[in-house]
């Protein structure tokens, strides 16, 4: 399992979080005061941390010099955590267990409650990566304990997180499942790193116990915002390397062999040789079992290479220390020694220089004869090598002149020919790129013909909105809707579409949750939410032949059948939320979306969730587009609680103002920004 720093997120609360390390090493440029430059020195080292462990420490370094400048002990002490951090990353444990004892004592002295549960934070990983796990599960307590009274839930969840990881190294996988559990808990309320290493840390530990089906949908969930965020390619490489494991035990070697490949590049990029030794040795396991003896054999010698580099390097420190210490003592012994010496050379010196002075007096009386004769013939050799060698670079000039005309001549033809074919490439260029748009822009209006007519909606539901905002010209997105009788009651469905992709593939997998639901709904006539998403399910499974190999293409639907009486909801992947008396409810039905391959058939099961309509509700379905579009002062993302604290906001007004304060939100909060994915929100009112 990936344990987990309180490095990145907690305690420093920066105003550069989420910038690029360009645009960070530009503020650093123009920064007019100490505290931006050690503000900037932190970012720039926490964000070297996960692909460049020198540059890492380098700023770090550069952030601790600053704070000794400047007498400010917390930046001291995150300075030294900084360089400490790196140095674990490297896995010179002693040299990181030295350096944060130091930071320590430091936070102890300054009485920062804060500070001290920050660097027991750092203690406590060192201590559990060594073997000493009592002080370790000690510190970690500690750390929860702090977050509980001081209301952090992300603390808490990540000092679960390590205790978790803990109990995996001591192979008691029931503990690490239920600390890993807990932890998971705290996902609503963490930042997208820290819920990311959740899910990983989490299917660590369901693998372990030998749950695999589940273990690979937190896997694969912490993936996915891995690839949407700063990536740890230390923790990307281990979730490959445990989702390699699980195909290895199902006795699924090409597609173990598969991920083994992508655990080992991502630990090259990580700079972790830990990673590395167990991709290899897995691989090499896999293409043994495979019967191909010859890459086994070449892992296996990686994996060798790989063992004997990190003992080499722990090798070659401690006898860098032990040569340091030896060479102060040798240096010590030699002062002592010429001390010793001066002692007893003192009173031959007075003899000694009675002679070097008579000596000097011959020597000097010579010189004053030499330098006339030496002078003239200096000058004279000066004079002629001046010469020489102004003719001879005269004539290498003319030389270097007559090739430049010739290049220059060749270049300028070479330009001239370039010109014209990038002219030409060009216009071919803008000809493709017309009819690829004019196409798409087609697509489009068969897109938009196989929506609902909003009028037929807005009829059968007179208080309902839909903000529907496509991030390219077409979209995975979409709306459906659908009203028809059964024994004399009306039944109308309505429904929130979240296709894999966007753009055109997005488009195309619309088309065909468009077609599947007008199959299951109408001419098949089922009525049930839950069975409908099963069914849907299934015929999909079969169209993309995903029962026959890997693949991640679906969809994630959030079904209503509103009734007389009563809304019956399922989803895949999609929550429901209302408000009922002001309060608000939320529904969460299964995690995962229809088609995920990695699912057996057998555990895809739906659930019908029924709310009765006593009192008047207003029930929003949507997409995780607006959740996560970039915005604001600092460039986050809008996220989930914002998202409900607005609507909480606007659920009293009539429908056609929420659709405007709900554009209105979007537009302000994305700003000039690019638009990250497609957006959906169907809003509506029952009474």
């Amino acid at each position: 399992m990936h344990k987990v720093f309180f490095i990145f997120l907690v305690f420093f609360n920066l105003s550069c979080f989420g910038q690029s390390i360009k645009e960070l090493k530009e503020d650093l440029k123009n920064a007019k005061s100490d505290s931006q430059r050690m503000s900037l020195y932190y970012e720039l080292s926490s964000k070297y941390q996960f692909n460049d462990n020198k540059k890492a420490i380098s700023y770090a370094e550069q952030l601790l010099d600053l704070a000794i400048k400047r007498k400010d002990t917390t930046n001291i002490v995150y300075g030294k955590a900084m360089i400490a951090y790196s140095f674990y990353n490297l896995g010179a444990l002693d040299k990181a267990l030295k350096i944060n004892l130091e930071a320590y004592e430091i936070a102890k002295a300054s009485k920062n409650e804060k500070l001290i549960d920050y660097i027991i934070t750092h203690l406590a990983l060192i201590y559990d990566e060594i073997g000493n796990y009592d002080k370790a599960l000690e510190y970690y307590r500690y750390n929860i304990r702090y977050a509980k009274e001081n209301n952090l839930p992300q603390d808490q969840m990540i000092g679960l997180l390590n205790i978790a990881d803990m109990f995996v190294r001591m192979e008691e996988f029931d503990s690490a499942e239920y600390y890993a559990e807990k932890a998971v808990e705290f996902e609503d309320e963490s930042e997208d790193y820290i819920r990311s290493i959740a899910y990983l840390n989490y299917g660590v530990a369901l693998e372990r116990n030998n749950n695999f089906d589940k273990a690979l949908i937190y896997l694969l969930r912490g993936l996915e915002i891995q690839y949407t965020s700063d990536r740890d390619y230390a923790a990307i490489s281990e979730a490959y390397l445990t989702i390699s494991n699980i195909y290895v035990k199902k006795k699924q070697f090409n597609n173990a062999l598969q991920f083994a490949d992508s655990s080992i590049n991502s630990a090259k990029k990580s700079e972790s040789n830990y990673y590395l030794r167990k991709g290899y040795e897995l691989r090499s396991s896999i293409h043994k079992t495979l019967g191909d003896n010859t890459q086994a054999y070449n892992d296996l010698k990686r994996f060798v290479e790989t063992n004997d580099k990190i003992y080499s390097e722990e090798t070659a420190e401690k006898f860098l220390e032990l040569q340091e210490l030896y060479e102060s003592k040798q240096r010590e012994a030699e002062i002592n020694l010429l001390k010793q010496e001066s002692k007893l050379t003192k009173e031959s010196i007075t003899q000694k220089n009675i002679v070097i002075l008579g000596s000097l007096i011959i020597l000097l009386l010579l010189a004053l004869s030499l330098p006339v004769y030496i002078s003239r013939n200096r000058l004279k050799q000066k004079a002629l090598t001046l010469l020489n060698s102004q003719n001879k670079e005269i004539e290498e000039r003319n030389f270097q002149l007559g090739e430049m005309t010739e290049e220059l001549k060749s270049q300028k033809e070479e330009i001239e020919t370039h010109r014209d074919q990038l002219s030409e490439a060009y216009s071919i260029l803008e000809k493709r790129n017309k009819d690829v748009t004019d196409s798409i822009n087609y697509a489009q209006k068969i897109q938009n013909s196989l929506l609902p007519d909003l009028k037929t909606i807005k009829k059968s539901i007179p208080e309902s909105f839909i903000f529907y905002k496509a991030r390219d010209i077409v979209s995975g997105d979409f709306y459906w809707f659908h009203q028809k009788k059964i024994d004399g009651k009306e039944i109308k469905f309505i429904a929130s579409i979240d296709c894999t992709g966007h753009g055109v593939p997005g488009a195309f997998m619309s088309m065909i949750a468009d077609a599947l639901l007008s199959q299951v709904i109408i001419e098949l006539d089922y009525n049930q939410p839950a069975e409908v998403l099963t069914e849907m399910d299934r015929r999909l499974r079969i169209m993309l032949k995903q029962d026959e190999s890997y693949g991640n293409d679906g969809m994630e639907i959030g079904l209503c059948a509103i009734h007389d009486d009563k809304l019956v909801f399922s989803g895949a992947g999609h929550k429901l939320v209302y408000f009922e008396n002001g309060d608000l409810n939320t529904i969460r039905d299964n995690r995962y979306s229809i088609g995920e391959s990695f699912i057996s058939h057998q555990k895809m099961e739906f659930k019908n969730h029924t709310i009765s309509i006593d009192n008047s509700i207003m029930i929003y379905l949507f997409s995780d587009g607006i959740q996560d579009q970039f915005g604001g002062s600092k460039d986050k993302k809008l996220g989930i609680k914002r998202l409900r604290r607005n609507l909480e906001a606007i659920h009293k007004d009539a429908a056609h103002k929420q659709e405007k304060q709900i554009k209105e939100m979007v537009e302000n909060w994305k700003g000039t920004a690019e638009q990250v994915d497609d957006m959906l929100l169907i809003g509506f009112r029952l009474t």
